[in-house]
C-alpha cells in the first residue's frame, strides 16, 4: 500500500537536503516494525566521498538527551536518586565553581534536566567534547565553570547539563552509561 509513495518520498528527502545544502543522510520508513524503504543521499565522509547509504552511522546529537533523561527518571523511581538532590552530592566538584550571586540555590538534578542549571548555552562546546572521560569532565568543573543566570531562574540549553547527568547516571546505576541506558530502557523496551 505504501509501495507507490517510495519515489515520491526519496524526491522529498533529496529535496530537503538540497534547499538546506545537508551533506547526507540517510531516511527510512517502518511499517508495521518492519523496514520496508530506505534512501539516502550526500556523503557519509565529505573528505573521502564516502556515498551515504542505509548502513552509515551518523552522530545522533542531541536525542540522547531523552535517555539520559528518561534514565534519571528511572533511577528516581528506584528510589537511588531525588530530582530536587544537589549535583554535588554525586559531583562534589561542582562546590569550586562560583555561583553568580551570593544567595544563588545549589544547582539540582532537576536544574539540569529542565535546562535551568544557569550554565551558558554551550552547543559548540558539547560538538567538541565528546570523547571526553568522565575523568576529564570531572576536572573541568573541578577548575570551576561560569554561569549565565542563577540555578533554577531561566531557561538556558545545556550539553554541560546532560554531561553532567551522564556522569550522575553512572555513579548512581554503578554501570557505563551506555550499559545502564542498554539494560535499563532499550533491552526492556526491545529497542534491540
Amino acid at each position: 500500500q505504501v509501495r507507490p509513495y517510495f519515489a515520491l518520498i526519496d524526491s522529498l528527502f533529496k529535496a530537503h537536503a538540497e534547499k538546506n545544502n545537508f551533506p547526507g543522510f540517510a531516511y527510512g520508513l517502518i511499517v508495521d516494525d518492519s523496514l520496508v524503504f530506505a534512501g539516502s543521499t550526500g556523503f557519509s565522509h565529505l573528505e573521502q566521498k564516502i556515498p551515504a547509504g542505509k548502513e552509515s552511522v551518523f552522530r545522533i546529537a542531541s536525542m540522547s538527551k531523552s535517555f539520559t533523561a528518561m534514565a534519571i527518571l528511572k533511577l528516581k523511581e528506584e528510589g537511588k536518586l531525588q530530582l530536587d538532590d544537589p549535583v554535588y552530592k554525586y559531583i562534589p566538584e561542582i562546590r569550586n565553581s562560583r555561583l553568580n550571586t551570593v544567595d544563588a540555590p545549589d544547582i539540582t538534578i532537576r536544574h539540569l534536566l529542565t535546562h535551568a542549571g544557569g550554565f551558558p548555552e554551550d552547543n559548540p562546546w558539547g560538538d567538541r567534547q565528546l570523547d571526553e572521560s568522565d575523568e576529564n569532565l570531572r576536572k573541568m568543573i573541578g577548575r570551576g565553570i561560569s554561569f549565565s543566570t542563577t540555578p533554577g531562574t531561566a531557561y538556558e540549553y545545556s550539553n554541560l547539563g546532560f554531561a553532567l547527568l551522564g556522569s550522575i547516571i553512572q555513579l548512581v546505576s554503578g554501570m557505563p552509561y551506555s550499559e545502564y541506558i542498554r539494560s535499563g530502557i532499550l533491552t526492556p523496551l526491545g529497542m534491540n
